[in-house]
Protein backbone atom coordinates (compact mmCIF):
# COMPACT_ATOMS: atom_id res chain seq x y z
CA UNK A 1 0.00 0.00 0.00
CA UNK A 2 2.85 2.32 0.92
CA UNK A 3 4.51 1.61 -2.45
CA UNK A 4 1.27 2.56 -4.24
CA UNK A 5 1.18 5.97 -2.47
CA UNK A 6 4.81 6.61 -3.38
CA UNK A 7 4.10 5.68 -7.03
CA UNK A 8 1.07 8.03 -7.22
CA UNK A 9 3.07 10.80 -5.56
CA UNK A 10 5.80 10.47 -8.17
CA UNK A 11 3.24 10.67 -11.01
CA UNK A 12 1.66 13.85 -9.59
CA UNK A 13 5.10 15.41 -9.07
CA UNK A 14 6.06 14.58 -12.65
CA UNK A 15 2.88 16.12 -14.06
CA UNK A 16 3.39 19.23 -11.94
CA UNK A 17 6.99 19.49 -13.16
CA UNK A 18 5.94 19.37 -16.81
CA UNK A 19 3.11 21.86 -16.34
CA UNK A 20 5.36 24.31 -14.52
CA UNK A 21 7.98 24.35 -17.24
CA UNK A 22 5.53 24.35 -20.12
CA UNK A 23 3.80 27.42 -18.72
CA UNK A 24 7.06 29.15 -17.97
CA UNK A 25 8.31 28.53 -21.52
CA UNK A 26 11.56 26.91 -20.34
CA UNK A 27 10.91 23.32 -21.32
CA UNK A 28 12.25 21.74 -24.48
CA UNK A 29 9.17 19.50 -24.62
CA UNK A 30 6.80 22.32 -25.57
CA UNK A 31 9.20 24.80 -27.10
CA UNK A 32 7.87 26.58 -30.18
CA UNK A 33 9.91 26.13 -33.36
CA UNK A 34 12.33 28.92 -34.20
CA UNK A 35 12.35 30.53 -37.64
CA UNK A 36 9.98 30.16 -40.55
CA UNK A 37 7.31 27.44 -40.33
CA UNK A 38 7.63 24.34 -42.45
CA UNK A 39 5.49 25.05 -45.50
CA UNK A 40 5.15 21.40 -46.50
CA UNK A 41 1.49 20.39 -46.48
CA UNK A 42 0.30 17.30 -44.65
CA UNK A 43 -2.87 17.12 -46.76
CA UNK A 44 -3.29 17.88 -50.48
CA UNK A 45 -4.35 21.39 -51.44
CA UNK A 46 -8.02 21.49 -52.42
CA UNK A 47 -8.64 23.63 -55.50
CA UNK A 48 -11.36 26.18 -54.71
CA UNK A 49 -14.11 27.56 -56.91
CA UNK A 50 -12.16 30.80 -57.21
CA UNK A 51 -9.06 28.85 -58.23
CA UNK A 52 -11.05 27.21 -61.00
CA UNK A 53 -12.41 30.52 -62.24
CA UNK A 54 -8.96 32.06 -62.19
CA UNK A 55 -7.37 29.13 -64.02
CA UNK A 56 -10.06 29.15 -66.68
CA UNK A 57 -9.50 32.83 -67.38
CA UNK A 58 -5.73 32.53 -67.24
CA UNK A 59 -5.83 29.59 -69.62
CA UNK A 60 -7.78 31.73 -72.08
CA UNK A 61 -5.20 34.49 -71.64
CA UNK A 62 -2.34 32.04 -72.28
CA UNK A 63 -3.94 30.77 -75.47
CA UNK A 64 -4.49 34.33 -76.66
CA UNK A 65 -0.89 35.40 -75.97
CA UNK A 66 0.52 32.22 -77.44
CA UNK A 67 -1.17 33.08 -80.73
CA UNK A 68 -0.32 36.80 -80.58
CA UNK A 69 3.40 36.18 -79.99
CA UNK A 70 3.63 33.55 -82.76
CA UNK A 71 5.44 31.22 -80.38
CA UNK A 72 5.91 27.78 -82.02
CA UNK A 73 5.67 25.70 -78.82
CA UNK A 74 5.40 26.16 -75.06
CA UNK A 75 4.59 24.45 -71.78
CA UNK A 76 3.27 26.13 -68.61
CA UNK A 77 2.80 24.94 -65.04
CA UNK A 78 1.38 26.63 -61.94
CA UNK A 79 1.97 25.45 -58.37
CA UNK A 80 -0.06 26.59 -55.37
CA UNK A 81 0.53 25.47 -51.78
CA UNK A 82 2.39 22.36 -52.85
CA UNK A 83 -0.08 21.29 -55.54
CA UNK A 84 0.41 21.45 -59.30
CA UNK A 85 -2.90 23.11 -60.15
CA UNK A 86 -2.21 23.77 -63.85
CA UNK A 87 -0.02 22.01 -66.40
CA UNK A 88 -0.45 22.36 -70.13
CA UNK A 89 1.45 22.21 -73.42
CA UNK A 90 0.84 24.46 -76.42
CA UNK A 91 1.77 24.30 -80.09
CA UNK A 92 4.34 22.28 -81.98
CA UNK A 93 7.90 21.03 -81.71
CA UNK A 94 8.74 22.89 -84.92
CA UNK A 95 6.98 25.87 -86.48
CA UNK A 96 6.72 24.06 -89.82
CA UNK A 97 5.63 20.72 -88.39
CA UNK A 98 2.57 19.00 -86.98
CA UNK A 99 4.13 17.09 -84.05
CA UNK A 100 2.48 18.57 -80.95
CA UNK A 101 4.28 19.46 -77.75
CA UNK A 102 3.16 17.49 -74.68
CA UNK A 103 3.99 17.86 -71.01
CA UNK A 104 6.89 15.41 -71.33
CA UNK A 105 8.55 17.27 -74.22
CA UNK A 106 12.10 18.39 -73.38
CA UNK A 107 13.33 21.98 -73.60
CA UNK A 108 16.57 23.67 -72.63
CA UNK A 109 16.16 26.13 -69.76
CA UNK A 110 19.39 28.13 -70.22
CA UNK A 111 20.07 30.49 -67.28
CA UNK A 112 17.20 29.13 -65.19
CA UNK A 113 19.86 26.44 -64.55
CA UNK A 114 21.65 28.91 -62.26
CA UNK A 115 18.98 28.54 -59.58
CA UNK A 116 19.50 24.78 -59.53
CA UNK A 117 23.25 25.19 -59.14
CA UNK A 118 23.05 27.73 -56.31
CA UNK A 119 20.69 25.51 -54.33
CA UNK A 120 22.93 22.48 -54.94
CA UNK A 121 25.92 24.46 -53.66
CA UNK A 122 23.98 25.56 -50.58
CA UNK A 123 23.06 21.94 -49.87
CA UNK A 124 26.80 21.19 -49.82
CA UNK A 125 27.19 24.09 -47.39
CA UNK A 126 24.71 22.34 -45.10
CA UNK A 127 26.84 19.20 -45.42
CA UNK A 128 29.84 21.34 -44.30
CA UNK A 129 31.71 20.40 -47.48
CA UNK A 130 32.03 24.06 -48.46
CA UNK A 131 31.28 27.49 -47.04
CA UNK A 132 29.88 30.36 -49.06
CA UNK A 133 32.63 32.65 -47.78
CA UNK A 134 35.42 30.26 -48.71
CA UNK A 135 37.88 31.70 -51.26
CA UNK A 136 37.52 29.85 -54.56
CA UNK A 137 41.32 29.57 -54.56
CA UNK A 138 40.93 26.83 -51.94
CA UNK A 139 39.32 24.58 -54.55
CA UNK A 140 40.93 25.49 -57.85
CA UNK A 141 44.00 24.08 -59.56
CA UNK A 142 44.32 27.27 -61.58
CA UNK A 143 46.70 29.99 -60.33
CA UNK A 144 45.09 33.22 -59.10
CA UNK A 145 46.78 36.54 -58.54
CA UNK A 146 46.10 39.82 -56.78
CA UNK A 147 42.55 40.61 -55.70
CA UNK A 148 41.26 37.46 -57.44
CA UNK A 149 42.44 35.59 -54.36
CA UNK A 150 39.63 37.34 -52.46
CA UNK A 151 36.86 35.95 -54.69
CA UNK A 152 34.56 33.73 -52.65
CA UNK A 153 31.90 31.17 -53.55
CA UNK A 154 29.25 33.75 -52.65
CA UNK A 155 30.77 36.17 -55.17
CA UNK A 156 30.58 33.54 -57.91
CA UNK A 157 26.92 32.68 -57.25
CA UNK A 158 25.86 36.34 -57.03
CA UNK A 159 27.88 37.58 -60.06
CA UNK A 160 29.90 39.91 -57.83
CA UNK A 161 33.39 38.46 -58.40
CA UNK A 162 34.53 41.61 -60.21
CA UNK A 163 35.09 40.19 -63.72
CA UNK A 164 34.08 42.33 -66.71
CA UNK A 165 30.48 41.85 -67.82
CA UNK A 166 29.94 38.50 -69.60
CA UNK A 167 33.70 37.96 -69.79
CA UNK A 168 34.59 35.28 -72.36
CA UNK A 169 30.99 34.36 -73.14
CA UNK A 170 32.14 34.27 -76.76
CA UNK A 171 34.19 31.20 -75.82
CA UNK A 172 31.00 29.52 -74.60
CA UNK A 173 29.51 30.01 -78.06
CA UNK A 174 32.76 28.67 -79.56
CA UNK A 175 32.15 25.51 -77.48
CA UNK A 176 35.51 25.52 -75.69
CA UNK A 177 35.88 23.10 -72.75
CA UNK A 178 34.88 24.47 -69.36
CA UNK A 179 38.31 24.24 -67.75
CA UNK A 180 39.98 25.94 -70.71
CA UNK A 181 37.58 28.88 -70.44
CA UNK A 182 38.05 29.19 -66.67
CA UNK A 183 41.84 29.15 -66.94
CA UNK A 184 41.64 31.98 -69.51
CA UNK A 185 39.16 33.93 -67.40
CA UNK A 186 41.35 33.85 -64.31
CA UNK A 187 44.21 35.48 -66.21
CA UNK A 188 42.36 38.71 -66.97
CA UNK A 189 42.43 41.63 -64.50
CA UNK A 190 39.29 42.25 -62.46
CA UNK A 191 37.34 45.35 -63.42
CA UNK A 192 36.33 45.95 -59.78
CA UNK A 193 37.13 44.46 -56.39
CA UNK A 194 35.10 41.37 -55.42
CA UNK A 195 31.74 42.32 -53.93
CA UNK A 196 31.64 45.87 -55.32
CA UNK A 197 29.44 45.42 -58.39
CA UNK A 198 27.02 43.03 -60.03
CA UNK A 199 28.45 41.86 -63.36
CA UNK A 200 26.52 38.99 -64.94
CA UNK A 201 28.61 35.98 -65.98
CA UNK A 202 28.40 32.52 -67.50
CA UNK A 203 32.00 31.35 -67.56
CA UNK A 204 32.66 32.70 -64.07
CA UNK A 205 29.47 31.06 -62.79
CA UNK A 206 30.73 27.68 -64.00
CA UNK A 207 33.54 27.91 -61.44
CA UNK A 208 30.97 26.62 -58.94
CA UNK A 209 31.11 23.26 -60.74
CA UNK A 210 34.85 22.99 -60.09
CA UNK A 211 34.39 24.01 -56.45
CA UNK A 212 31.71 21.38 -55.81
CA UNK A 213 33.63 18.67 -57.67
CA UNK A 214 36.77 19.42 -55.68
CA UNK A 215 34.93 19.42 -52.36
CA UNK A 216 32.85 16.29 -52.98
CA UNK A 217 35.04 14.20 -55.29
CA UNK A 218 32.03 13.72 -57.59
CA UNK A 219 31.21 15.14 -61.05
CA UNK A 220 28.81 18.08 -61.09
CA UNK A 221 26.20 16.11 -63.03
CA UNK A 222 26.32 13.26 -60.50
CA UNK A 223 25.77 15.70 -57.63
CA UNK A 224 22.81 17.27 -59.38
CA UNK A 225 21.20 13.89 -59.95
CA UNK A 226 21.88 12.63 -56.42
CA UNK A 227 20.79 15.73 -54.52
CA UNK A 228 18.06 17.25 -56.71
CA UNK A 229 16.87 15.31 -59.77
CA UNK A 230 16.54 11.88 -58.14
CA UNK A 231 15.02 12.95 -54.78
CA UNK A 232 12.49 15.18 -56.57
CA UNK A 233 11.76 12.42 -59.11
CA UNK A 234 12.75 14.68 -62.00
CA UNK A 235 13.26 11.61 -64.15
CA UNK A 236 13.56 13.41 -67.50
CA UNK A 237 16.02 16.13 -66.46
CA UNK A 238 19.64 16.00 -67.63
CA UNK A 239 22.73 18.16 -68.08
CA UNK A 240 24.23 17.11 -71.39
CA UNK A 241 23.97 17.67 -75.12
CA UNK A 242 23.97 13.93 -75.87
CA UNK A 243 21.02 13.24 -73.56
CA UNK A 244 19.07 16.01 -75.26
CA UNK A 245 19.60 14.99 -78.87
CA UNK A 246 19.11 11.29 -78.11
CA UNK A 247 15.57 11.92 -76.82
CA UNK A 248 12.70 11.23 -79.20
CA UNK A 249 10.54 13.93 -77.57
CA UNK A 250 12.25 17.32 -77.79
CA UNK A 251 11.08 20.76 -78.86
CA UNK A 252 13.44 22.06 -81.54
CA UNK A 253 14.81 25.58 -81.05
CA UNK A 254 13.92 28.50 -83.32
CA UNK A 255 15.54 31.65 -84.59
CA UNK A 256 13.84 34.75 -85.96
CA UNK A 257 14.24 35.15 -89.72
CA UNK A 258 12.34 37.38 -92.15
CA UNK A 259 9.58 38.17 -89.68
CA UNK A 260 8.91 34.64 -88.47
CA UNK A 261 10.32 31.90 -86.23
CA UNK A 262 12.32 29.32 -88.17
CA UNK A 263 13.43 25.97 -86.70
CA UNK A 264 17.13 25.35 -86.19
CA UNK A 265 19.28 22.64 -84.59
CA UNK A 266 20.20 21.92 -80.97
CA UNK A 267 23.73 23.20 -80.42
CA UNK A 268 26.33 21.94 -77.92
CA UNK A 269 27.19 25.40 -76.57
CA UNK A 270 26.22 26.25 -72.98
CA UNK A 271 26.50 22.62 -71.98
CA UNK A 272 30.16 23.58 -71.42
CA UNK A 273 28.91 25.85 -68.61
CA UNK A 274 26.22 23.44 -67.42
CA UNK A 275 25.74 25.11 -64.02
CA UNK A 276 25.01 28.41 -65.76
CA UNK A 277 22.90 27.24 -68.69
CA UNK A 278 23.02 23.55 -69.52
CA UNK A 279 19.94 21.95 -67.98
CA UNK A 280 17.33 20.07 -70.04
CA UNK A 281 13.89 19.39 -68.60
CA UNK A 282 10.17 19.20 -69.31
CA UNK A 283 7.27 21.00 -67.67
CA UNK A 284 6.36 18.00 -65.48
CA UNK A 285 9.82 17.97 -63.93
CA UNK A 286 10.06 21.75 -63.72
CA UNK A 287 6.76 21.84 -61.83
CA UNK A 288 8.27 19.46 -59.25
CA UNK A 289 11.22 21.83 -58.94
CA UNK A 290 8.88 24.81 -58.51
CA UNK A 291 7.01 22.92 -55.78
CA UNK A 292 10.29 22.37 -53.92
CA UNK A 293 11.64 25.93 -54.23
CA UNK A 294 8.33 27.23 -52.90
CA UNK A 295 9.17 25.35 -49.70
CA UNK A 296 6.90 22.35 -50.08
CA UNK A 297 9.52 19.60 -50.12
CA UNK A 298 11.69 20.31 -47.09
CA UNK A 299 13.08 16.78 -47.08
CA UNK A 300 15.03 17.61 -50.23
CA UNK A 301 15.45 21.39 -49.93
CA UNK A 302 15.29 22.71 -46.35
CA UNK A 303 13.87 26.20 -45.68
CA UNK A 304 17.30 27.41 -44.54
CA UNK A 305 18.70 26.68 -48.01
CA UNK A 306 15.90 28.67 -49.64
CA UNK A 307 16.38 31.53 -47.17
CA UNK A 308 20.06 31.65 -48.14
CA UNK A 309 19.71 31.69 -51.92
CA UNK A 310 16.76 34.12 -51.91
CA UNK A 311 18.42 36.68 -49.62
CA UNK A 312 19.48 39.77 -51.61
CA UNK A 313 23.24 40.09 -52.02
CA UNK A 314 23.57 43.17 -54.20
CA UNK A 315 21.23 45.75 -55.80
CA UNK A 316 20.77 45.40 -59.55
CA UNK A 317 19.23 47.46 -62.31
CA UNK A 318 15.86 46.01 -63.33
CA UNK A 319 16.25 45.45 -67.06
CA UNK A 320 13.18 43.28 -67.54
CA UNK A 321 10.45 45.75 -68.60
CA UNK A 322 7.64 43.42 -67.55
CA UNK A 323 8.85 42.95 -63.97
CA UNK A 324 9.83 46.61 -63.64
CA UNK A 325 6.24 47.67 -64.37
CA UNK A 326 4.49 45.24 -62.01
CA UNK A 327 4.26 47.72 -59.12
CA UNK A 328 5.94 50.99 -58.18
CA UNK A 329 8.21 51.66 -56.47
CA UNK A 330 10.28 48.51 -56.87
CA UNK A 331 13.80 47.48 -55.96
CA UNK A 332 15.83 44.82 -57.73
CA UNK A 333 18.49 42.59 -56.22
CA UNK A 334 20.44 39.50 -57.08
CA UNK A 335 20.64 36.72 -54.53
CA UNK A 336 22.43 33.44 -55.25
CA UNK A 337 21.34 32.33 -58.72
CA UNK A 338 17.99 34.13 -58.33
CA UNK A 339 16.68 37.63 -59.03
CA UNK A 340 14.75 39.29 -56.20
CA UNK A 341 12.11 41.94 -56.91
CA UNK A 342 10.81 43.83 -53.89
CA UNK A 343 7.56 45.73 -54.38
CA UNK A 344 5.48 47.62 -51.77
CA UNK A 345 3.21 44.62 -51.15
CA UNK A 346 4.94 41.68 -52.81
CA UNK A 347 8.35 40.09 -53.24
CA UNK A 348 8.81 38.06 -56.40
CA UNK A 349 11.72 35.69 -57.02
CA UNK A 350 12.46 34.81 -60.60
CA UNK A 351 14.97 34.02 -63.29
CA UNK A 352 14.75 33.92 -67.02
CA UNK A 353 16.85 32.02 -69.49
CA UNK A 354 17.70 32.24 -73.17
CA UNK A 355 20.19 30.16 -75.16
CA UNK A 356 20.34 28.95 -78.73
CA UNK A 357 16.69 29.38 -79.60
CA UNK A 358 15.10 28.37 -76.27
CA UNK A 359 13.56 30.80 -73.79
CA UNK A 360 12.28 29.93 -70.32
CA UNK A 361 11.30 31.45 -67.01
CA UNK A 362 10.34 30.70 -63.43
CA UNK A 363 8.76 33.09 -60.91
CA UNK A 364 7.34 32.65 -57.44
CA UNK A 365 5.95 34.38 -54.38
CA UNK A 366 7.04 32.55 -51.23
CA UNK A 367 4.63 34.41 -48.96
CA UNK A 368 1.63 33.35 -51.03
CA UNK A 369 3.13 29.93 -51.84
CA UNK A 370 2.33 30.39 -55.52
CA UNK A 371 4.48 30.23 -58.63
CA UNK A 372 4.63 29.70 -62.38
CA UNK A 373 7.17 28.21 -64.80
CA UNK A 374 7.24 28.53 -68.58
CA UNK A 375 9.18 26.74 -71.34
CA UNK A 376 9.30 27.86 -74.98
CA UNK A 377 11.26 26.88 -78.06
CA UNK A 378 11.65 30.39 -79.48
CA UNK A 379 12.84 33.83 -78.30
CA UNK A 380 9.33 35.31 -78.16
CA UNK A 381 7.84 37.59 -75.52
CA UNK A 382 5.56 34.82 -74.30
CA UNK A 383 7.45 33.65 -71.18
CA UNK A 384 8.10 37.07 -69.62
CA UNK A 385 4.68 38.35 -70.57
CA UNK A 386 2.67 35.52 -69.06
CA UNK A 387 4.83 35.23 -65.92
CA UNK A 388 4.25 38.79 -64.75
CA UNK A 389 0.62 38.93 -65.87
CA UNK A 390 0.01 35.72 -63.97
CA UNK A 391 0.79 37.59 -60.75
CA UNK A 392 -1.28 40.61 -61.81
CA UNK A 393 -4.32 38.45 -62.50
CA UNK A 394 -3.77 36.34 -59.40
CA UNK A 395 -3.63 39.45 -57.25
CA UNK A 396 -6.89 40.70 -58.72
CA UNK A 397 -8.66 37.43 -58.05
CA UNK A 398 -7.36 36.75 -54.56
CA UNK A 399 -6.55 40.18 -53.12
CA UNK A 400 -8.79 42.74 -54.74
CA UNK A 401 -12.62 42.66 -55.09
CA UNK A 402 -12.68 43.26 -58.84
CA UNK A 403 -15.44 41.94 -61.07
CA UNK A 404 -14.30 39.01 -63.22
CA UNK A 405 -15.08 40.76 -66.49
CA UNK A 406 -12.61 43.54 -65.58
CA UNK A 407 -9.63 41.24 -65.06
CA UNK A 408 -8.34 40.75 -68.57
CA UNK A 409 -8.76 44.40 -69.54
CA UNK A 410 -5.99 45.35 -67.14
CA UNK A 411 -3.42 42.87 -68.42
CA UNK A 412 -3.89 42.78 -72.17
Amino acid sequence: MKKRYIFLLLIFCGIGFLLFFSLSGNTPFFKKPVGKPDLARTVPYAISKTDKQFLEEFNNYLSEQFTKTNTPGASVAIVKEGAIIYQKAFGFKTADGSDSINTKTLFRIASVSKGFSSILATLLVQDTLIDLDDPIANYLKYPLSGSANNITIRHILSHTAGFPYQAYSTLVEDELPRDTMISKLLKIPLSRLPGEIHSYQNVAYSIIEVVMESASGKPFSTLMHERIFDPLEMTHSTLSYDSMISSDNIALPHGYRHGQFVPTIVRPSYYNVASAGGLNTNIEDLAKWLTAVLGNNTRVIPPSVLDTVFTPVIPIRVKNPYFSQFEQPRNGYYGLGWRVMEYPNDTLLYHGGYANGYKSGIALDRNKNIGICVLTNAPSKFSNLVMINFFKMYKQYFSEPVANEEHLSSVR
